[in-house]
């Protein structure tokens, strides 16, 4: 009863807001609105960007149409907000006409069911101008776009922010575009004349090189994730649920300034701390929680969310507060390993060749090892094939992978990621690729196995 309480107040609420705006930003000086007038609307460079990169065909992107009650507020899809900058805007759909280089705003149609979820565009010429958009327009027109376009046989093509599972069987499908989403089925099934394509990857590519504005956030995201990780280690201790340490952290991200989380975290203990067994926890009705137990190791995986973007930073802690001896050296040799890495981040460097650093420092400890986990470690972990989860990877509004060789201006995290005896060992940090290095964007959290014991307590 009370969620459908919550519905009539909701939509007895809603009014219209400003174009572009949204309920909780600042009302901007007239000196600020005088500038912003100045500047191009927030995504028509990138919708430019990719029309040529797309410029046989028309990129269809969805915004999020799901209303959750259980979560803290509404987040968008991030493909349709990199290229939109509407944040508020529920279902809508965005067409970018590879072609003729003009994008389409199609918007729900306002029924008494819909109230005022569309906050924050209404169709017409003034939305358009002000949204630097060719066209905003209720949806029911986009019969007549595709229409129109169908005779000249175009691709449409596709992207997926999201991990998904298959929706239906493929038997009931598009024959030639099975994997299209189910949103873009009916479209294909009317005009058999499309094909579609998956361009996540072209997409994901094209978000590589931040601007100001988004560095800017991704350096408020990396700063507020530093406490909330700390925060979540000192919640470590033996017979605690690793549930109980997730929710440290989520109030820490809230009480810095961050909006919430950027993923749920992780404290991962014991088995459920190597890699792969934490993904199964996004399938699991109780994330893999458990219980801590003295002398594991946990895996800690957070990120708080600034802006809409997103902060990552990990650390393999003691779930005891001290690492075991084997454990405290070959978490040692680990770190050694990672710093040599770090230094070989730039532009223009391969992931193979940041490898092979990380590879030779590992492999100069074999001689000096003197336990058998720490020997084992290093002889499994100098072959590559033996570590696959090792990576570095893009952060922005998501995060997101091969992304090679590094450019400067793009924000990546650098996540060695092995497991050796049924252990987890894990290191990751947030940086910003420049010409002749990296910068470390979550400075003040440590790594030696001595740092995090006294961080610790």
């Amino acid at each position: 009863m009370k969620r459908i309480l919550a519905v009539i107040v909701f939509f007895a609420a809603a009014i219209p807001l400003a174009l572009g705006q949204t309920a909780d930003k600042q009302e901007k000086t007239g000196g600020e609105k005088a500038a912003a007038a100045a500047q191009p609307p927030v995504g028509v460079e990138r919708r430019q960007r990719a029309a040529t990169a797309l410029h046989d065909g028309i990129l269809l992107l969805h915004a999020k149409s799901t209303l959750d009650f259980d979560a803290d507020g509404f987040r968008q899809e991030p493909f349709f907000y990199y290229f939109t900058g509407l944040e508020n805007t529920v279902g809508a759909v965005l067409a970018i006409d590879g072609k003729t280089g003009g994008s389409w705003l199609f918007l729900p149609s306002r029924g008494p069911s819909r109230g005022g979820l569309v906050l924050e565009a209404q169709p017409g010429a003034e939305a358009a101008k002000l949204l630097g958009f060719e066209h905003v327009v209720d949806w029911s027109e986009m019969e007549t776009f595709f229409s129109g376009r169908a005779a000249q046989a175009s691709v449409l093509y596709f992207a997926n922010a999201e991990f998904k599972s298959p929706e239906l069987p493929s038997n009931l499908l598009s024959s030639t575009s099975p994997a299209a989403p189910i949103w873009l089925q009916p479209i294909l099934q009317k005009w058999p004349t499309f094909e579609a394509k998956d361009v996540t990857k072209r997409i994901e590519r094209l978000m590589d090189v931040q601007s100001a504005d988004e560095i800017a956030a991704l350096r408020a995201a990396a700063r507020a994730t530093v406490p909330a990780l700390l925060a979540g280690m000192r919640a470590i201790r033996p017979n605690v649920s690793q549930r109980s340490v997730e929710t440290v952290v989520e109030s820490t991200c809230w009480n810095v300034g961050a909006r919430g989380i950027s993923g749920w975290p992780w404290a991962m203990a014991g088995e459920n701390a190597v890699i792969p067994r934490p993904f199964s926890s996004l399938a699991r009705y109780d994330h893999l929680n458990r219980t801590m137990l003295p002398g594991e190791l946990v895996r800690m995986d957070v990120g708080c969310e600034w802006d809409h973007y997103v902060g990552d930073l990990g650390r393999t802690v003691p779930v005891s507060g001290h690492y075991a001896d084997d454990q405290r050296e070959t978490w040692s040799i680990f770190v050694a390993a990672y710093h040599a890495g770090a230094k070989a981040l730039r532009e223009a460097v391969t992931l193979d060749q940041v490898f092979e650093v990380w590879r030779k420092e590992l492999v100069s400890h074999r001689a000096a090892a003197k336990s058998q986990l720490a020997q084992h470690a290093i002889d499994s972990w100098s072959d590559r094939k033996n570590v696959p989860f090792w990576q570095v990877h893009t952060t922005n509004l998501l995060e997101v992978f091969d992304s090679e060789p590094l450019k400067a201006g793009t924000t990546i995290n650098y996540e060695p990621i092995a497991s050796v005896d049924g252990q987890g060992f894990f290191l990751e940090d947030m940086y910003l690729i420049t010409k002749d290095g990296a910068e470390l964007l979550t400075p003040g959290v440590p790594y030696s196995a001595e740092d995090i014991e006294a961080a610790m307590r």
